[in-house]
């Protein structure tokens, strides 16, 4: 195996005439773009060579040799291409840099590139003659990493736009499994939800809690005279009016045709009753045919209490009223 040639070994090769073919061959024939300054100044430039791959990127038949740099580029990217060399030119030492401009590529479009440039002083006799620069195009790796960047972006937005859309979904079903489709307001299976926590919070901290279940008095006679339509204007209409009275803890459920049940969580029985008192002269006064309504009051009495022993207790409350032995529409209850 032939010994590996050393750096010194390399540049003495160099002045051999097959070290010049080396470099001729190099010139003519390296992808990408290669360079030749002539330093007249400290900011004054000239290009004195350009190899094909260069030529061929400004085009064939742009003359750049024999230009300064200023009569060669708009000037804005002149002013940054000769700042470059000047630095290049006052440190004296190779250096590394990438830029970017505007060009013409071979069809006459103009592009945007992307370079990275290597610059390497050149001395003659002492004196800095010369900048040769290698600039490597990364225009298409630019391009490919913007065209992944708006993927990305695409791609988040899509993410985001099917996350809303099961959001959505996840919220339309939610509400399916809890919400009564006709009036809006929860279900009897949601009241079995949230009751049992309630239940068990108002006893942790020794708080009142009070339920009442309502009636519309007469719903039967509304449906037969009016039509199921006009009764389930009805039902909305109530539905709408408790929810207007009722606090955001309070929860408000359809029970089951006519009936609805409200759980009042810190509210003792006194002023559970006055909010009964109030939600049936307010469903009299602004419903359609000045609907009335009767109503059973239970409260949390003993710890063996829960939400089937309230509704029994509340639902006998509503019976008696019906059948006009309780007048006020209460069971008295000790308070928890």
């Amino acid at each position: 195996m032939p010994n590996p040639i050393h750096s010194a070994e390399f540049i003495h090769h160099l002045g051999t005439s097959a070290g010049r073919k080396l470099v001729i061959d190099l010139w003519q024939h390296f992808p990408e773009h290669m360079f030749l300054i002539r330093v007249e100044g400290p900011d004054s430039f000239v290009v004195e060579a350009i190899n094909p791959a260069q030529q061929a990127t400004i085009g064939a038949d742009v003359i750049a040799t024999g230009k300064r740099i200023d009569e060669l580029l708009p000037q804005q990217i002149a002013d940054q291409v000769i700042a470059r060399y000047a630095e290049c030119v006052r440190s004296g030492e190779p250096m590394r840099y990438e830029e970017e401009g505007i060009f013409r590529n071979q069809d006459g479009f103009e592009r945007h590139g992307h370079w990275l440039t290597l610059l390497v002083p050149i001395h003659d006799g002492g004196r800095l003659s010369h900048l040769f620069g290698i600039s490597q195009d990364l225009t298409e790796l630019y391009l490919a990493r913007a065209a992944l960047e708006d993927q990305k972006r695409e791609l988040e937005k899509e993410v985001g736009r099917r996350t809303a859309e099961l959001t959505e979904l996840n919220r339309q079903l939610s509400d399916l499994a809890s919400k009564d489709p006709l009036t809006g307001v929860y279900n009897r299976r949601h009241l079995h939800a949230v009751a049992g926590h309630e239940i068990q919070r108002a006893r942790r901290r020794g708080s009142p809690l009070s339920l009442l279940m309502m009636d519309l008095n007469d719903f039967k006679t509304i449906n037969d005279h009016f039509g199921h339509a006009a009764g389930d204007d009805v039902l909305r209409a109530v539905a709408r009016i408790l929810l207007a009275r009722l606090r955001e803890t309070d929860v408000l459920a359809r029970y089951g045709g006519d009936e609805f049940v409200v759980l009042l969580p810190d509210t003792a029985q006194d002023h559970a009753a006055t909010l009964g008192r109030r939600i049936s002269e307010a469903i009299r006064q602004e419903t359609p045919g000045n609907v009335g309504i009767s109503f059973g009051l239970a409260s949390l009495e003993t710890r063996e209490d829960t939400l089937d022993r309230l509704i029994e207790r509340a639902d006998s409350a509503l019976l008696d009223i019906k059948q006009k032995k309780n007048p006020a529409g209460l069971r008295h209850n000790n308070a928890f």
